[in-house]
């Protein structure tokens, strides 16, 4: 019996509290699921980000004159597996030979 008007007691305190700090504590249910929502956009920007990164794989190759690393999609070929960053220095390298 007296854990019953105890658990009442407790019960009309905190009834009390919460009409008392209703503003208070729905701005901190609002922060709460404002700063949930923050986090789950951040996860899936960052699998994004990852995604794009793993797929985005670039082969970098060397200049045949100047040793500069390019992608190998910017490259000039002139062979099989002679490659230039410009023109410039294919020409380069045509004139020395």
């Amino acid at each position: 019996m007296k854990w019953l008007i105890l658990l009442i007691l407790f019960g009309a305190v905190a009834a009390i509290i919460a009409m008392r700090y209703r503003r208070q504590i729905q701005t901190a249910l609002y922060v709460w699921r404002m700063f949930k929502k923050m986090r789950q956009v951040n996860n899936t920007k960052e699998k994004k980000i990852e995604r794009k990164e793993t797929t985005g794989d670039v082969q970098l190759i060397s200049c045949a004159k100047c040793e500069t690393w390019i992608p190998q999609k910017n490259a000039l070929k002139l062979r099989s597996k002679t490659f230039f960053c410009s023109a410039n220095c294919m020409e380069k390298a045509v004139e020395v030979n």
